[in-house]
């Protein structure tokens, strides 16, 4: 691949030109790099998440309780405006706490952070979404647990 770069004076067709040797790693190097520009949402993997010990499911399940009702409480239904400029939102996704018909419960969750601000530049409004995904269980008195946090990528959108 080679990239050609005009000499300082271009007064002609017939000018002469210089040209760049890329070689095909570092052409590719580049097109990775400038693919993952564009594409620039991500998430780390699962971490474990610990609690407990517990002595009964019981107390797992209380604790699975007490998680949904500290989540759900961060929601807000309404966009808060920040000194900065822009507004701030937190959405909580949940169907609660599921228990089937033996020791076994589930609980799930996913909290969105959405920040929106003005491009001056751009005219148009910026919103970026981070994310965290809870997957708690019990399984009698034992628990297990993860969370995986992310990014979407930002949304843009003409300003009214």
């Amino acid at each position: 691949m080679a990239v050609v770069l005009p000499d300082e004076s271009v007064t002609n067709a017939a000018s002469a030109r210089r040209s760049i040797r890329v070689g095909p790693p570092i052409a590719a190097a580049c097109v990775f790099l400038i693919a993952n520009a564009a594409l620039a949402s991500g998430s780390l993997p699962p971490e474990p998440l610990a609690a407990g010990p517990f002595s009964t499911f019981a107390a797992c399940l209380a604790y699975l309780m007490e998680k949904h009702r500290e989540q759900t409480a961060l929601a807000m239904p309404k966009p808060v405006i920040m000194q900065e400029g822009g507004t701030h939102q937190t959405l909580v996704s949940t169907k609660g706490v599921s228990q089937d018909s033996g020791e076994r419960a589930v609980y799930e969750a996913e909290i969105d952070y959405q920040n929106r601000a003005m491009d001056v530049q751009t005219q148009r409004i910026v919103t970026n979404i981070s994310w965290q995904r809870y997957s708690l269980s019990c399984q009698g008195a034992a628990f297990r647990g993860t969370v995986q946090r992310g990014y979407y990528v930002p949304a843009l959108e003409p300003a009214p």
